[in-house]
C-alpha cells in the first residue's frame, strides 16, 4: 500500500471509531419506540436501558489509557470493535423473551457504552500519535465528523425500519384512546404554575411511584379536560398503558414484527463495527507507543507507512532529541526525579480538563436532546419543530466538514475563540426569548419560534466549527507522552461526568426556573470561561509536533519552526 493510500486507510478506519461512538449514542433513540411497546419494562427500567450506555462508558474510559499502555493502541481498537459487535446479539437476544429480558438488555447496553468509552479515549490518541503535525487536526476532526454521521446513520436506519414495519407508537396510541386511556390537562394557578393535589398536611400527595399527583383542569361540565394535539385530537396517557393491554389490543404477529424491527435497527448498526474490526488488523501500531516501549525499528516502520521514509526519519530524530533533552535536564540535578507534579505535566493536564469540562457546560448534549420541546415552548408548531430538529443535525454535519477543512489552516486557537463567541451569542439569544415569554413581554408565536431556531442554528453551527472538533485535539495534543494515556482517561471521565450531571438536571432545572431563560444564561456564562481559557491560556498547536508542544510546557516557549 502506498503512503497516500495508507494515510487514507488510517483516517477511514480510525474515523469509523468515531462513527461507532455516534451509533452508540444514537441507536437507542431509533429503537426505543418499539422496545417500549414490546416489553414489560417500566419507565425506571427504560431509563436504565437508555442511560446504561453512558454509565458503561465511565469505567471503560477510566481504564482505557491503562489498557492502551499495556497492550497498545491498535490491539485496543480491535478489542473495542469486538466488544461493540458482541453487545449487539446480547441486546437482540432480549427480544426472544416475551416482554423482553431486562438484564440482557442492560448488559448489552453496558457493553456498548464500554466500547464507546474505549473509542472516545483510544482513537483520538491513536490519530494524534500517528499523523504528522500538518494533518493531525484534519485527521482528528474526522473522528468528530464521523461521530455526527453516526448519529444521522442510525436515524436513517430507524426511519427506514419505521417506514417498512410501521409506526408502533401510532398504533398503540390509537388503541389506548379507543379504550379511554387519555392524558388530561393539569390545572394551573393565576401565575401559570402547575397545581398539585395536596394532603391534609398541605404537602403534595404522591402516587405509588413517588411522583406528585397533578390537580386536573376541568371543562365547563366539570369533567377532567383532556389534552389535545395540534389537530385537536386526544392524546394517549402512555404511563397507564401496560404490555398486557397492548397484547390484548394488537395481534401477536404484529408485536413480533415490532420486536424484529428494533432488533434490525441494532443489527444494521453493527455494519461499521464489522468493517472496523477486520480493517483494524491492517493498521500499524502507534509509533509513539512503539518508541516508548523501546521498539525503535518498528516505530520507524510505522512512521514510514504514513509519512514516507525521509519524513519518518525526521520525526524519529525529533522523538530521540526530545528524549535526550529531557534526560539532560534531569541530569543537571542528580537528586531530581521526574515527578508528575512538575509544571510540564500539571499545566497541560489542567488545561485539557478545563477545556473538556467547558465543552460539556455549553450544554450541547442536553440541549440537542430537547430541541423539539424547546422549539415548541417558544411557539413553533410540532411539525416545524421536528423539521428544525432534523435541520440542526444536518447543520452539525456540514459545519463539522467546514471545521475539518479549517483546523489545520486557521489553527485550533482561532476556531475555539470563534466557536465559543458564537455559542455565547446563540445561548444568550435563546435565553432572552424564554425570558421575554416568561415575563409576558411577548406571547409564544411562530415568530418567537423562528427566532429561537435561528439562535439554535448559531449555537450548533459555531459549536461544530470550533469546540466540536478542537476538543479532541486539545485532549490529545496537550498531554505529554508520559501521561497521555492515563491523563486522557481521567479527563474523559470528568468530561462524561459533567455531561451526565447536566443531562440529569437539565429538564428539572428548566422546570424549577419556570423556563425563564436562566438555564441558557448560565450555560452562556460557562462558555465565557471557555473563551477566556482558549484565548489567553491555550497555546496554538497548529503545525507543531507532539514533542514541540511538550517542550513548550517544559520551557514556556514554543520552539522555532525549522
Amino acid at each position: 500500500m502506498t503512503v497516500k493510500g495508507y494515510a487514507k486507510f488510517l483516517l477511514i478506519m480510525a474515523g469509523l471509531g468515531g462513527l461507532l461512538y455516534g451509533v452508540d449514542v444514537g441507536v437507542i433513540a431509533a429503537a426505543l419506540p418499539y422496545i417500549e411497546r414490546t416489553s414489560t419494562f417500566n419507565q425506571n427500567e427504560i431509563g436504565w436501558i437508555v442511560g446504561m450506555a453512558l454509565w458503561g462508558s465511565l469505567p471503560s474510559s477510566l481504564v482505557a489509557g491503562l489498557l492502551a499502555e499495556w497492550f497498545g493502541r491498535k490491539k485496543m481498537i480491535v478489542a473495542s470493535a469486538l466488544l461493540f459487535l458482541v453487545s449487539i446479539p446480547v441486546i437482540c437476544a432480549s427480544g426472544f423473551f416475551e416482554g423482553g429480558n431486562f438484564w440482557m438488555m442492560v448488559g448489552g447496553r453496558a457493553m456498548q457504552g464500554a466500547a464507546a468509552g474505549l473509542f472516545g479515549v483510544i482513537v483520538p490518541m491513536y490519530l494524534a500519535e500517528c499523523l504528522d503535525a500538518d494533518s493531525r487536526g484534519k485527521g482528528t476532526g474526522m473522528f468528530q465528523l464521523l461521530l455526527t454521521i453516526g448519529l444521522v446513520f442510525v436515524a436513517v436506519i430507524g426511519f427506514c425500519v419505521t417506514f417498512c414495519i410501521g409506526d408502533a407508537k401510532k398504533v398503540v396510541d390509537a388503541k389506548a384512546i379507543e379504550s379511554g386511556i387519555v392524558a388530561f390537562e393539569q390545572k394551573t394557578d393565576a401565575a401559570g404554575k402547575p397545581v398539585w393535589k395536596l394532603g391534609a398536611d398541605g404537602e403534595p400527595v404522591l402516587d405509588e411511584a413517588g411522583e406528585k399527583i397533578p390537580e386536573l383542569a376541568l371543562d365547563e361540565s366539570g369533567s377532567p379536560k383532556p389534552k389535545l394535539d395540534k389537530e385537536g385530537k386526544k392524546i394517549a396517557d402512555m404511563k397507564k398503558v401496560t404490555f398486557a393491554m397492548i397484547k390484548s389490543w394488537v395481534p401477536s404477529a404484529q408485536i413480533g414484527s415490532w420486536v424484529r424491527a428494533w432488533q434490525m435497527i441494532f443489527l444494521f448498526s453493527c455494519i461499521p463495527g464489522i468493517v472496523l474490526f477486520f480493517g483494524a488488523f491492517r493498521l500499524k501500531e502507534s509509533s509513539r507507543w512503539l518508541y516508548k516501549k523501546g521498539r525503535k525499528d518498528e516505530a520507524l516502520a510505522s512512521l514510514a507507512a504514513n509519512n514516507g521514509e525521509e519524513k519518518a526519519k525526521e520525526i524519529l530524530a525529533e522523538m530521540i532529541a526530545a528524549d535526550e533533552a529531557a534526560a539532560a535536564e534531569k541530569a543537571k540535578n542528580a537528586a531530581a526525579t521526574d515527578s508528575l507534579l512538575q509544571k510540564k505535566y500539571v499545566i497541560p493536564f489542567i488545561l485539557a480538563v478545563v477545556i473538556l469540562a467547558c465543552n460539556q457546560t455549553t450544554g450541547i448534549n442536553s440541549v440537542l436532546n430537547y430541541t423539539v420541546t424547546i422549539f415548541q415552548k417558544t411557539g413553533m408548531q410540532g411539525a416545524f419543530a421536528n423539521v428544525s430538529d432534523v435541520a440542526i443535525k444536518i447543520m452539525n454535519c456540514v459545519m463539522t466538514i467546514v471545521a475539518c477543512a479549517l483546523v489545520d489552516k486557521k489553527g485550533r486557537k482561532f476556531l475555539l475563540k470563534m466557536g465559543t463567541s458564537g455559542i455565547i451569542v446563540g445561548l444568550t439569544g435563546v435565553g432572552a426569548i424564554f425570558l421575554a415569554i416568561s415575563k409576558a413581554w411577548v406571547a409564544p408565536s411562530m415568530v418567537t419560534g423562528v427566532l429561537a431556531t435561528v439562535f439554535f442554528f448559531m449555537f450548533i453551527g459555531f459549536y461544530a466549527v470550533g469546540p466540536g472538533v478542537c476538543v479532541w485535539l486539545a485532549l490529545t495534543e496537550l498531554m505529554p507522552t508520559r501521561i497521555r494515556a492515563n491523563g486522557m482517561a481521567i479527563a474523559m471521565i470528568i468530561n462524561q461526568g459533567v455531561s451526565a450531571g447536566i443531562a440529569t438536571v437539565f429538564p428539572k432545572w428548566c422546570a424549577a426556573t419556570n423556563d425563564n431563560g436562566t438555564v441558557f444564561f448560565v450555560l452562556a456564562g460557562f462558555t465565557v470561561i471557555y473563551f477566556i481559557t482558549a484565548a489567553f491560556f491555550l497555546p496554538e498547536t497548529k503545525g507543531r509536533t507532539l514533542e514541540e508542544v511538550e517542550q513548550y510546557f517544559t520551557t514556556g516557549k514554543m520552539p522555532e519552526k525549522r
